[in-house]
Parts: structure tokens; C-alpha cells; sequence
């Protein structure tokens, strides 16, 4: 997730621009200009849309020359959004304070959960005071998001093993939907930089006991999978 750095000063006593990537936090959990950045961007196809059928993008920005600026190169590259973009956006807005508040409870429940699972060997979240911007984030943004990651025992055939398992949560590549998802980001071409175990799970709104039950069957043993329902602590 990114933080925009709060009480930064703004760009008139700098001579660098601040551009903070808002796709995770969402302007519900944080308010990157009003931290002092110059340019927030935030991908509508994730959870402003929260639907997984829009394609679309947001800019906001401080400076009237820049805003100015970046109409005209819209209007002439022909990016405007038509008709059909626009009523998904306005559909999505609508719900997202109740989408993202549903979603966030659901996440924090499988964090915990996660962390205290003894076949994951680190979980990432910054609502649980293990993660390491866990201060930062309490401090800056009104909530912890959807988007969980963490690294399955046995290495990347074990944590491919429980995408190719799972029966609700889809294995995509998307996030911020309705549904919960999930992807080995190791295996996307230019990720392989990433730990090969680590799995990116975007969590959605579903009951929270869903996702466990269904994936009980999918968690991994001595790096293989198992058909026996292994129970997740609770």
C-alpha cells in the first residue's frame, strides 16, 4: 500500500512533484493531496469500480496548470470515457463506502487467521501490528484495506497448489472486487523479482466463513496438497 507522507510540504518549496499510486487505500481510507502530494492516481477497474467489468482510471492533482495540462493530452489521445465506463464508475461509487467496509472486516479476520496458520511462514497486512508499517498506517489512514499477501510453506509448487485448489476465491490477476482473488505474483512475467511462494489475495465481501471452509481442503501439507479438511485456528 502506499502512504502518502504525511505533512510533506508542497511542491512551491520543492522542486520534485509527489505522485502517490491510491488504488489500495481508495479515497475513503486516504486523502494523498491533503497529506501534501501533487498527484494521486487510483485504477477505477479495481475498487471504485468493484465489479470486475470496468476498465478505467482516475488522476487528481494540486496544480490548475497540470490539471489543465492533462485534459488537453486526454482529449487529444482520445482516452475520454464513454458512456457505458461512466455509468459502471457513478454504479461502483455508490456502494464503495459499503463495499470496502465489509471487505475490511473480512480481511482482518483471514489476517489473523493466516498468521497463526502453521503451513504460512509470513502474512502481510498492515492492520496486524507484526507489519512493519502497521504504526504508519494506524496514524494516516482510516482503514487497512482489502489486500492481504502471504508466503506458503513448501515453496511455489505448494502455493500454486492452493490457487489451482480453491473452490470460491477466483484465481485472478485483478483485485478490488466484489469477489475475493488471488495470484502467485512471482509467476506474472516482470514479478519474478517477488518471494515464489508468496500469494496476493484481494479479499471481497463475501461471509467471512466462506472462503475458509471452501479452502480448508486446498491448504498445503509438507508442501503438497491435501484432501484432508484441515481446520484453520480460529
Amino acid at each position: 500500500m502506499s502512504f502518502a507522507p504525511a505533512g510533506f510540504q508542497p511542491t512551491i518549496t520543492r522542486k520534485l512533484a509527489l505522485g502517490v499510486d491510491n488504488t489500495f487505500a481508495t479515497p475513503l481510507n486516504q486523502r494523498p493531496l491533503a497529506l501534501g502530494a501533487d498527484v494521486a492516481m487510483q485504477s477505477a477497474t479495481k475498487f471504485i469500480g468493484g465489479h470486475s467489468d470496468l476498465l478505467s482510471g482516475v488522476v487528481t492533482v494540486r496544480d490548475a496548470n497540470l490539471l489543465a495540462a492533462l485534459r488537453q493530452a486526454r482529449e487529444l489521445a482520445g482516452a475520454t470515457p464513454g458512456t457505458l465506463e461512466t455509468f459502471l464508475a457513478v454504479r461502483g461509487v455508490r456502494t464503495l463506502a459499503l463495499r470496502l467496509e465489509r471487505a475490511q472486516c473480512n480481511a482482518m479476520t483471514l489476517a489473523e487467521r493466516l498468521a497463526r496458520h502453521p503451513n504460512v511462514t509470513l502474512t502481510r497486512y498492515p492492520g496486524l501490528a507484526s507489519h512493519p508499517t502497521h504504526a504508519a498506517a494506524r496514524r494516516q489512514l482510516k482503514g487497512f484495506g482489502t489486500i492481504i499477501s502471504f508466503d506458503v510453506r513448501g515453496g511455489a509448487s505448494a502455493a500454486d497448489a492452493v490457487c489451482a485448489g480453491l473452490q470460491l476465491i477466483q484465481h485472478a490477476t485483478s483485485l478490488g472486487a466484489v469477489e475475493s482473488t488471488i495470484e502467485r505474483r512471482a509467476s506474472i512475467p516482470g514479478q519474478e523479482h517477488l518471494p515464489p511462494a508468496l500469494l496476493r489475495l484481494s479479499v471481497g465481501i463475501e461471509a467471512v466463513e466462506e472462503p475458509l471452509d471452501r479452502s480448508r481442503s486446498s491448504t498445503p501439507q509438507r508442501g503438497r496438497m491435501t484432501g484432508k479438511q484441515e481446520e484453520i485456528p480460529r
